[in-house]
C-alpha cells in the first residue's frame, strides 16, 4: 500500500474535519444546558460540563467515523472515479478497493468504540449513525434521494455527540438544531445539483422546486432570527453574537450561491466548498444562544476549513 498523508487527507475529506469538530462541540454544549421544551430560554452556560478528556474523545471518534465513511464512499465510487476523476487515490493506484474497504470499516469501528467507551455517547445513537453512513455510501450514486441520508448523517452525528458524558438524553432543542444542520447539508447538494443542471440547460428556466434548497441554506439563520424574537429579553452579548454570526452564516451561503451561478468551469465546486466550510458558522450560530464562549473557536475552525480546502479537496 502506497498511501501517503496527502492521500489520506484526500480520501478522508480532511478539509472538512473542522466542520465535524464544530458539529460535536456545538451538540455537546447545547444538550448540556438545554431545557425541557423548544420555548425554554437557555441560561448562560457555566461550562461546568466541559471536560477536556471528553472533548478529546469526541473529536477523535467523530473524525475517525467521518474519515471511515469517506473511505467507503471512495470504495463504492471507484468505477465512477476511474472514469471521471482519475486523479483520486484509488484510480491512481495509491491503494486498492479492498484496502479502502478495510481501512474504512476499521476507522468506522474504532471511531464508534471511542465515542461509546471514551466519550460515553449513547450506543444506540452511535449505531444509528453508522447505519446511516453505510446506507448513504451504498445508495448515493443510485438515487437522488441519497442527499437526505447525507443530511441524516450530520443530524445523527449531532444527536450522538449530544449524548456524550454519561449518555445524557437528547433535549428538544438538540433535535431542532440537529435537524436544521442536516437540512443545511441537504441544501448544499440539492442546490449544487440544481445549478449543474441549469448550467447544462441554460435556456431552461428553473422551477420553483429548484429554488427550494435556497431555503435550506438559510434555515439556521432564520431559526436564529425567530429565537431572537421569541427570547426578546436575551442579554445584549448573546443578542449581538446571534446577529453577527447569523449574518456570517447567511453571507457565506449568499456568496456561495453567487459563485455557483457564475456558470464558469469549477464555479459549482468552489461554491460547494464554501458552503461546506460554512457548516462551522452554522454551528456557531446555534451556540450563540447556548454557549457563547465557544462561538469564537467554531468561527476560527471555519477559517481553518477554508484554508485546508486550498490544499485538499473538500468533495
Amino acid at each position: 500500500m502506497k498511501i501517503t498523508f496527502a492521500d489520506w487527507m484526500s480520501m478522508a475529506r480532511g478539509a472538512n474535519l473542522p466542520t465535524v469538530w464544530t458539529n460535536v462541540i456545538a451538540a455537546w454544549a447545547i444538550n448540556a444546558g438545554a431545557g425541557p421544551s423548544l420555548r425554554w430560554m437557555p441560561e448562560w452556560t457555566d461550562m461546568d460540563f466541559f471536560d477536556l478528556g471528553t472533548l478529546a474523545w469526541l473529536l477523535l471518534g467523530s473524525s475517525l467515523i467521518y474519515a471511515g465513511g469517506c473511505f467507503l464512499n471512495d470504495a463504492c465510487d471507484h468505477q465512477f472515479d476511474g472514469e471521471h476523476r482519475p486523479e483520486r487515490p484509488i484510480p491512481r493506484g495509491a491503494l486498492s478497493v479492498a484496502q479502502a474497504w478495510v481501512l474504512g470499516l476499521f476507522q468506522l469501528g474504532v471511531g464508534a468504540c471511542i465515542l461509546i467507551k471514551g466519550a460515553d455517547c449513547s450506543w444506540k445513537w452511535t449505531v444509528a449513525l453508522l447505519f446511516c453512513i453505510l446506507a448513504y455510501d451504498w445508495v448515493h450514486k443510485k438515487t437522488a434521494w441519497g442527499i437526505v441520508l447525507m443530511g441524516g448523517c450530520r443530524t445523527l452525528l449531532w444527536i450522538t455527540a449530544g449524548t456524550a458524558a454519561a449518555g445524557m438524553s437528547p433535549a428538544p432543542l438538540l433535535y431542532l438544531w440537529a435537524v436544521a444542520v442536516g437540512a443545511y447539508v441537504v441544501g448544499i447538494s440539492w442546490y449544487a445539483r440544481t445549478e449543474s443542471k441549469s448550467s447544462a440547460n441554460d435556456d431552461t428556466p428553473g422551477s420553483l422546486i429548484d429554488r427550494m434548497p435556497i431555503l435550506l441554506l438559510f434555515i439556521v439563520p432564520l431559526i436564529s432570527l425567530a429565537y431572537l424574537v421569541l427570547w426578546n429579553n436575551l442579554d445584549p452579548i448573546r443578542t449581538f453574537l446571534a446577529n453577527m454570526v447569523g449574518l456570517l452564516a447567511g453571507g457565506i451561503a449568499f456568496f456561495a450561491i453567487l459563485k455557483m451561478r457564475e456558470n464558469q468551469e469549477g464555479s459549482v465546486g468552489k461554491g460547494v466548498s464554501r458552503l461546506l466550510s460554512g457548516i462551522c458558522a452554522v454551528d456557531a450560530t446555534a451556540l450563540c444562544f447556548h454557549a457563547p464562549l465557544l462561538v469564537g473557536p467554531c468561527v476560527l475552525l471555519g477559517a481553518i476549513a477554508h484554508i485546508l480546502q486550498k490544499k485538499f479537496a473538500a468533495t
